[in-house]
């Protein structure tokens, strides 16, 4: 099968979330809206805004969990990775496409600005618990990711700036988040 690849460059629409697949895998997940500006013919120095493109980005194993401390909601962003349409049937039974992306690269759009990039020895969800160890599994299993878009996932909080490892067991943030225990939720019914 041929895969689609595509570079986007645009600006974060939501703030990225940190989720697990019902496979156990973390994954971070945000929109991205990008939209054309072009100068308009026979007037210099006049520009127009085209139609605003929407996508919604998955980032798996270690690029999620570096995308999640990294970027976030209304910085300018460059993805590349993997494109994906499918078509859904809303409630009211009119159809729609959705336009997702799964990221292969995602970093700041230099253009707009400068960026301090910081080598980490083992990329976190900043979770401690679970997730973190089934990150570094993801790279050495053989079976899929599976579809975010599709499968039932679970939704995390977004960690704090202060790792886990800086609290004292029992101790939580202002968020209150524990050390030792789980971020993980069930979804809302």
């Amino acid at each position: 099968m041929q895969d689609s690849t595509i570079t986007v460059q645009g600006r974060v629409a939501s703030d990225p979330e940190m989720k697990v697949s019902k496979n156990n895998k973390p994954f971070t997940s945000f929109r991205v809206a990008a939209t054309p500006r072009r100068q308009v013919t026979g007037a210099p120095g006049t520009y127009e805004d085209g139609e605003t493109s929407w996508f919604t980005v998955f980032a798996w194993g270690n690029l999620g969990a570096n995308v999640l401390r990294s970027i976030e909601k209304g910085q300018p962003v460059v993805v590349h990775g993997r494109l994906s349409a499918r078509e859904f049937k809303r409630d009211d039974g009119s159809m729609g496409t959705s336009v997702s992306i799964v990221a292969h690269g995602v970093g700041h759009d230099l253009s707009w600005g400068q960026t301090a990039y910081e080598k980490v020895s083992k990329p976190s969800y900043g979770t401690g618990d679970r997730l973190d160890d089934a990150l570094q599994t993801l790279h050495s299993e053989s079976e899929g990711y599976g579809d975010p878009q599709r499968d039932d996932y679970l939704l995390a909080e977004r960690p704090t700036e202060r790792p886990t490892e800086d609290r004292a067991e029992g101790q939580t943030d202002d968020a209150g988040a524990s050390a030792t225990g789980p971020l993980v939720e069930e979804p809302a019914a």
